[in-house]
């Protein structure tokens, strides 16, 4: 019986220390790029290395230099046709999108407001506009959410119940209500497939994923799923840039994990959009060996032709980018992190503007980092 107790406490003993070994380290002890030989062979050849390289600035190449906004001008538009924003310009047609707003709530130092947006027929995006009672004009801020179907409430500082609110303000979820506290018109949309406005996983045929559901669906038609949430923030920003009081040169774009796409690929795709500040997503696409970081949804067709998300985030530059990734993600490796970084730094020093990229480290997991984000942020305003 004391033998047995033993075992016992010894199991519960290791069982403890392995989660909290997996808590601390997951991130660092993940092998990212550990498949079979001949997976691996494979890989390497499908994604040709050398292609990789094609989509990258002369500059960046050490070769012949070249007009930065003449090499980005093309592959803008070569990102856009990956994206299927042409396909969805056709399929619109004419619409023009349709703005509701609900009656103003008064929350002491600033106002919201519920809304809803119509950005292509059939298509209704809901989103929180957070206002400053203070003068104008207001800098603006947009806060794309990630996997979260609640994540525009949150954002905005709206909970369905007590462990909700507790969760987002120790995670730093709430970042439109930190805005709007520093002076930013701040709106917080739901977005496509990560909220309930996507195409629903019918009869679980995708793995109970409505993300992916949503993407099988825009890939039949020539679309893909990041594509259309790009489509959609650029329709908020026509919106939002035309009110009242609102200064849209200071145009700041921050999200976290799956928003954190949205910012980057809509700051590669939007000249309007002056700051963008992706959290808990900045990394390459993919490991060395190939391993896939991001989410399905947020697949691009052929978009190792630029080199991947490095290669996205090089058409944001000479624009303010910060990154910012938790030390401890499981999702994402260290040292592919910092590849990314090194990659884009050499495009923003390519550019003439090597101050304008920065990247920051929080000590955490998957999470906002505030403390690292808005002295940054409020620096930028100011210059």
């Amino acid at each position: 019986m004391r033998m047995l107790i033993t075992i016992r406490s010894l199991f519960l003993l290791s069982c403890l220390w392995l989660s909290a070994f997996s808590k601390d380290s997951l991130g660092q002890q993940k092998d990212f790029n550990d498949y079979p030989d001949q997976v691996a062979k494979y890989l390497e050849r499908v994604y040709e290395k050398s292609r990789r390289r094609a989509g990258i600035h002369p500059q960046v190449r050490d070769e012949s230099p070249k007009s930065w906004d003449d090499w980005q001008r093309p592959m803008r538009e070569k990102l856009h046709r990956q994206l299927g924003i042409p396909q969805m310009v056709t399929s619109v047609g004419e619409h023009q999108p349709t703005v509701q707003l609900d009656p103003p709530q008064d929350l002491g130092d600033y106002v919201r407001r519920a809304g809803v947006i119509e950005t292509e027929p059939n298509v209704t995006i809901a989103f929180w506009m957070l206002q400053p009672k203070s003068e104008g004009p207001w800098p603006l801020a947009l806060f794309p959410h990630g996997h979260d179907r609640i994540g525009h409430k949150t954002t905005a500082g709206v909970y369905d119940n007590e462990q909700q609110q507790q969760r987002a303000l120790a995670e730093d979820r709430d970042v439109a209500v930190q805005a709007v506290k520093r002076g930013f018109l701040a709106i917080a949309p739901a977005i496509r497939g990560l909220s309930t406005n996507g195409v629903p996983d019918l009869h679980e045929r995708h793995g109970r994923r409505d993300c992916r559901s949503h993407l099988m669906h825009c890939l039949l038609a020539g679309r893909t799923a990041i594509g259309e949430r790009v489509w959609d923030m650029q329709r908020i920003i026509d919106w939002a840039t035309q009110l009242d009081n609102v200064n849209s040169q200071h145009l700041m774009m921050m999200g976290n994990s799956g928003g954190g796409m949205v910012t980057l690929f809509t700051a590669a795709c939007d000249e309007r959009v002056k700051i963008a500040v992706p959290s808990c997503s900045f990394a390459p696409s993919v490991s060395e060996s190939g391993y896939i970081f991001h989410c399905d949804c947020n697949m691009v067709p052929g978009l190792l032709e630029f080199d991947g998300l490095p290669g996205v985030a090089r058409l944001i530059a000479p624009r303010r980018l910060l990154a910012v990734n938790g030390r401890q993600d499981p999702l994402f490796s260290v040292s592919a992190i910092e590849r990314a970084i090194a990659q884009v730094k050499a495009a923003y020093l390519a550019s003439g503007y090597p101050e304008r990229f920065q990247h920051r480290w929080g000590a955490e997991g998957h999470r906002f980092y505030s403390h690292l984000m808005w002295p940054y942020l409020m620096d930028v305003l100011k210059d």
